[in-house]
Parts: structure tokens; sequence; C-alpha cells
């Protein structure tokens, strides 16, 4: 018995699906459901855009700043594009953008039915852009912040590198936490000679920089809340201080632990690193040890004199002179802990009558 396929009732063509050809069958059920025109509101300053369920940040992206435009109608389009079929891939196939309107073609393949082959549908969308100013680029034009952290050293100033330092974790982190905290910015930083306060518009932000502060460079802590006014309800609002000290000495500078005068190496992550000058010997301490209980300072690393090696011979004692005075000294050879040679730079500390030759590969030497 022969089997006959009844005609697709639009067109006359064999039916597959539902008493339809594959192509009628295709064109009643669209592999997308998108909508023209479509508005894209985004902020002029940092290029987030607004969608239904709330702003949307661009920055930390890792985008070009040239790519913005298109990255915003991408991200538009993905929010706006309601998917029907099965199978299916978008590509933006054509733009012809003006002023504020763009005009993008978009290339569809999919399978209307998983029973019919894969097939291409071009969607015509155009795009109206409006600018406005989001939220967190609102409270930064304002002036608005939550937290103030103060940054100082005990008894002395902060060096240059410190300062650079400081100044690049907080940026680093500060990105770093931007798409995950609205009010994660610095509204300002001001800079004078006792050092660095930071206004920052997320007291969370502020916390987690001080206590990446307190860790790096073993600094004292002291938190401070101060009434600033009230919110919606009578609920009391308080804005936190948090002032970081870091202490006398850092990388470079000498200090006294068990008695013996130390040169510090490295310092950082809770751990002081030293250089034992009497018995040449390097070794770590953290706050919590009882020989942190000994720690006193010193000497800045500035104290630190430089001598060249003037004669060197083996098995005798080494000849190396003074770069302001000229003077000559002897030292024992044993002290030195690699091979050195005639003309080479050293540094040593002159301490209670006594000179220490300092380690050499130390990058802070240099």
């Amino acid at each position: 018995m022969i089997q006959v396929t009844a005609p697709c009732y639009l067109c006359g063509k064999p039916s597959v699906l539902e008493g339809l050809c594959a192509d009628c069958f295709n064109d009643g059920h669209p592999l997308i459901e998108v909508s023209t025109p479509l508005t894209l509101l985004a902020c002029k300053k940092c290029g987030s855009i607004k969608l239904a369920d709330g702003w949307r940040k661009i920055a930390g992206d890792g985008i070009h700043p040239d790519d913005v435009g298109d990255f915003q109608i991408e991200l538009l389009l993905e929010r706006s594009i309601k998917i029907l079929g099965k199978d299916v891939q978008i590509a933006l196939e054509d733009e012809r953008k003006l002023d504020r309107v763009t005009h993008t073609v978009m290339k569809v393949t999919g399978r209307s039915h998983e029973s019919l082959a894969p097939h291409n549908e071009k969607y015509d969308v155009e795009i109206r852009f409006r600018y406005a100013t989001c939220e967190t680029c609102g409270l930064m034009s304002g002036g608005y912040y939550e937290a103030i952290l103060q940054v100082r050293a005990d008894g002395r100033e902060l060096t240059d590198h410190e300062k650079t330092a400081l100044t690049q974790t907080v940026t680093d982190i500060t990105v770093a936490r931007y798409k995950s905290d609205d009010k994660a910015f610095i509204t300002s930083t001001i800079e004078d000679k006792y050092g660095i306060d930071f206004y920052i518009g997320s007291e969370s932000l502020c916390k987690y920089l001080a206590d990446e502060f307190e860790m790096q460079y073993l600094a004292e802590r002291k938190d401070n809340y101060k009434l600033v006014g009230e919110e919606k309800g009578g609920k009391r609002k308080y804005r936190i201080t948090i002032l970081i000290r870091l202490p006398r000495f850092t990388v470079g500078d000498f200090v006294r632990i068990d008695g013996n005068p130390c040169e510090i190496v490295a310092m950082g992550r809770n751990m002081l690193t030293c250089y034992d000058l009497k018995r040449r010997e390097r070794f770590s301490i953290n706050p919590r040890s009882a020989r942190w209980r000994t720690l006193e300072f010193l000497a800045a690393r500035t104290n630190r004199r430089e001598f060249m090696v003037t004669t060197y011979s083996y098995g005798q004692p080494v000849q190396i002179m003074d770069a302001v005075s000229f003077e000559i000294l002897e030292v024992d050879q044993s002290i030195f802990e690699s091979e050195i040679a005639v003309g080479e730079k050293i540094y040593a500390l002159q301490l209670d009558d006594e000179l220490y030759i300092l380690t050499q590969h130390s990058d802070f030497n240099e």
C-alpha cells in the first residue's frame, strides 16, 4: 500500500510537520524573538549600561575603549533576545553606525524543531543610544565616601617606594573588587608629609585594604567610628577611619634581635626576614614569636657606608676603601658570603666601633 503524504496546507508542498512543509513551519516558528528599536541607556563616564535588573558595569572586563560600544550592544542584545528554537547561534553580521543610532543585522542559525534541518534567519535591529550617569559615578562625582584609610609610619616619613607601592596596591584591589562592589572606588587621595589618606566609597573595601596592609607591612591598626548622621527610620549612620601605622623600620634598615644587630632583607605576609650581622645567617620571625619581643630599631638604611674593594688576595685580609673619607680598612676574607673582586662596591654598617659587612645580593642594596 502506497502512503501518500498530505500537502502543506499553506503552499501545497509535501508536509513534514503539523501539516506544514519545512519552509512554512520555519516561517511560523522563528528561531528568536527580538523587538526593534531597542534603547541602550549608557553611562557617559564609565560605559555601564542600564538593564532591567539595574546597571551592568563594563569596567574591569578588560575591554579596549574602542570596543566598548560593540560590547554594550552585544550585552543589550543578549538580554533582549528570547531564544525560541534549538541549537541557536547568533552572530552580528553587519553594522551601520550613526550619531546615536546603530543598525545591526543579526544572522541566526538553528532549528525550529528537533526533527528539522538547521536553517538561517536574518533580523534587522535598530539600537538607539541614550546617556545618563550611573549610580556609582553619581556617588563619585558627589564626593561620597564611607571610610577613610590613613597610612602613617612610626617615627618617620613614608618612603617614596612605600608611597608608590601602597597606592598601586589600593588601585589594583579597588579595580579587582569594582565589579562585585558598587562603591569600590577612591573618591580622593591626600598625601602630605605625615602620610597618605585614602577616601573610599566602600567601608568593606577599606577594611579589606586595611587587612592587607596590616599583614603586608606588619603594621599596627586602629579603627575609629564617628557618628555622621541618621538614615531613614532613625538609624544612626557612622563613618569609619582606619589608621595603619607602619613600623619604624623598613626593608634595608637595621634592628637588634636577641641582642644581635640584623639587617632587614624582606618583610610581608606577617613575616620579617633578617640577616644576622654577627652570625652571618638569615632567619625569619613573625609578630607572634618570642623573638619579636626583643626587636628594637637600630638605624636607617641611610646609615650604611659604601666601600670599594682595593686589594684582594687569597688567604689575606681584604682591603676596602671608604667612599667618602677614602680611609683604608682591612677586614677578614671569611666574612664575605661569596667571591669578591677588586673594584667591587660593598656596603657596611659601623656600630659600636665594629664594622659589619652587609649582604651582597640584596635587591635593596642596588
